[in-house]
């Protein structure tokens, strides 16, 4: 289940971070939403939300990953397998 829904905490806590490193509503954050869908999704602000996540859910990406989750789907099959 990759989507993100209402009832997801983990999805729920993944739009938080997002929103506030976009700077964007919470709620046009789709569960299929990529770098290619947002456009504040840039190199920099990739970045950022990779050191939120690292933050937020209390994980640690290696240098692959940070380059790979670029996709809601990705980040949330990633985050699913730490917990």
């Amino acid at each position: 289940m990759n989507q993100i829904s209402a009832a997801d905490d983990l999805g729920q806590r993944l739009r938080e971070v997002m929103s506030a490193v976009f700077g964007i509503d919470p709620t046009v954050i789709a569960g299929d939403a990529s770098s290619a869908t947002i456009a504040e999704w840039d190199s920099v602000r990739h970045l950022q939300l990779m050191l939120a996540l690292e933050e937020e859910f209390n994980v640690q990406f290696d240098a692959e990953e940070l380059v790979s989750l670029r996709t809601v789907p990705l980040i949330i099959q990633r985050l699913r397998a730490q917990s």
